[in-house]
C-alpha cells in the first residue's frame, strides 16, 4: 500500500532525469541506500532544493508507491565547504563511489551512515589530516563489508612480539620475519607506528575514528595499505580514486 514516509538520510548521489527532474541516492540508518525521484527539482529554488544536493544530511518526506518520490525536505546538516576544496570533494565522492557499488538497494548496514557523516564532519569542520581520514574509512569500512583484519599477532604462528611486522594482503593477517619468509603471498612491511594505528581504526569507538594524526610518513604507508587491502577484497575499480590521486600528481 502506498504511503507517506519520513527518514533521515545523507544524499550521496545526483542523477538528472528528464527535463527538470533528477534521482537521488540516499543513505539512511534505517531503510538502507534507497533512490529518490525528485519532480521538478531542478526548476526549484528554495527550502526543497538546498535539502536535497549531493552531501546534504536532511529529513525526508517520501511517498512510497512503486518507488520512492520525494514529497517534502528539511536540511539538517549541510557539508557545502567540501565542495569548496577539490581534494576533499574527491575524496568524499570515491568513499560514494564505494558505497554505490558494494551496498544493495535497501540493505541495512549498521554504523555506516555515521561513518560517512563523521567521515564528512572530520573534512569540513575539523580540517583532519586527508590522508588519516581516507584510510581510516577505508580500513573501517573494509571491516563493515566482512574483511577485518587479524592484527594481535603472527597469523601463522601466533607471535605477539616482533621487530619487523609484514601485513599480508590476501588474508589481512600480521606475519613475523619468520613466516613471512614461507608464505607466499603480497606484504607490506609495517612499522609501528603504521601498526598502532590500523589497530585503533579497527577498536576504538565511532565517534573518535577520525581523532588521531600521524607524521606525513606514517600516513603514506597507512594509506597505500589500507586502499590496497579494501580494493583487493572489494575487487573495485573506482574512477574517483584515479581522479583523487591525480590530484596530488598534479600538485
Amino acid at each position: 500500500m502506498a504511503q507517506h514516509v519520513t527518514v533521515k538520510g545523507l544524499v550521496i548521489r545526483e542523477t538528472d532525469f528528464g527535463d527538470n527532474d533528477r534521482y537521488i541516492t540516499v543513505l539512511t540508518e534505517e531503510m538502507g541506500k534507497i533512490e529518490v525521484l525528485c519532480r521538478g527539482i531542478r526548476r526549484k529554488k528554495g527550502r526543497l532544493a538546498g535539502a536535497v544536493r549531493l552531501f546534504c544530511y536532511s529529513e525526508l518526506t517520501l511517498f512510497s508507491g512503486r518507488r520512492y518520490t520525494l514529497s517534502d525536505a528539511e536540511l539538517d546538516t549541510t557539508f557545502w565547504h567540501i565542495t569548496e576544496n577539490i581534494e576533499h570533494y574527491a575524496l568524499c565522492c570515491y568513499f560514494a563511489e564505494l558505497v554505490n557499488q558494494t551496498v544493495e538497494a535497501e540493505q541495512k548496514m549498521e554504523g555506516l551512515l555515521p561513518l560517512f557523516l563523521r567521515a564528512l564532519y572530520a573534512l569540513d569542520k575539523q580540517n583532519r589530516q586527508i590522508e588519516v581520514v581516507k584510510a581510516a574509512f577505508e580500513l573501517r569500512f573494509a571491516a563493515m563489508m566482512g574483511y577485518q583484519p587479524e592484527l594481535n599477532g603472527c597469523g601463522a604462528c601466533g607471535e605477539t612480539e616482533c621487530d619487523t611486522w609484514s601485513f599480508l594482503l590476501e588474508n589481512g593477517a600480521l606475519m613475523c620475519h619468520d613466516c613471512r619468509k614461507r608464505v607466499g603471498g603480497t606484504y607490506f612491511s609495517v612499522p609501528q607506528g603504521v601498526l598502532d594505528a590500523m589497530r585503533y581504526i579497527i577498536s576504538c569507538p565511532g565517534k573518535k575514528l577520525f581523532a588521531f594524526a600521524v607524521s606525513e610518513q606514517t600516513a603514506q604507508q597507512l594509506g597505500t595499505i589500507c586502499e590496497r587491502y579494501l580494493l583487493y577484497h572489494l575487487d573495485l575499480h573506482c574512477k574517483t580514486l584515479d581522479f583523487y590521486h591525480s590530484l596530488f600528481q598534479l600538485g
